[in-house]
């Protein structure tokens, strides 16, 4: 009986870091979404480091490559842009990495707090929403500085990535 248990508390724990790993993703694809400018340059997500100097060459360097056209004004606001979605989900990753560790604490409890998972699910989900729609918030400003030929453009060279 005792293997049982156990048996499926590490299927939990599968389906629990599956589900995790999923949300990360999730996030994560939404973050390359909102960085998709970014990754165009070669640079991986995790290397725009917290060095404010790496990451202003970072910006200069794929705003010269996918916008060779724009105004000065243009691109001090896109990297204004830029910078804010930066700086608020810096932590995401971290956030999902705890929610990990405080499943994983409970799945090695002698007894499986379902409510304590669902709470986890939860509290996951809506870290999910709210990233997703400061992701969507941030494309929608960082397109109103554009002009519909440069969107258009912008479009085109990111399909070819």
């Amino acid at each position: 009986m005792m293997n049982k248990k156990l048996g499926r508390g590490w299927i939990l724990a599968g389906l629990l870091a599956a589900t995790a790993t999923t949300a990360g993703l999730a996030g994560a694809g939404l973050a390359q979404s909102g960085q998709a400018m970014h990754g165009m340059s070669g640079m991986s997500g995790h290397m725009m480091s917290a060095d404010p100097a790496a990451m202003e060459a970072h910006f200069d360097k794929m705003l010269a490559e996918v916008l060779p056209d724009g105004t000065p004004e243009q691109k001090t606001r896109l990297k204004a842009l830029a910078r804010t979605v930066h700086a608020d989900l810096g932590g995401v990753h971290a956030q999902f990495r705890q929610v990990h560790e405080r499943a994983h604490a409970m799945l090695l409890r002698p007894i499986v707090d379902r409510a304590g998972l669902e709470a986890l699910r939860v509290e996951q989900l809506h870290q999910i929403d709210v990233v997703s729609r400061r992701l969507v918030g941030a494309l929608a400003d960082m397109a109103e500085v554009l002009t519909p030929e440069q969107r258009v453009r912008l479009a085109a060279h990111l399909k070819e990535r």
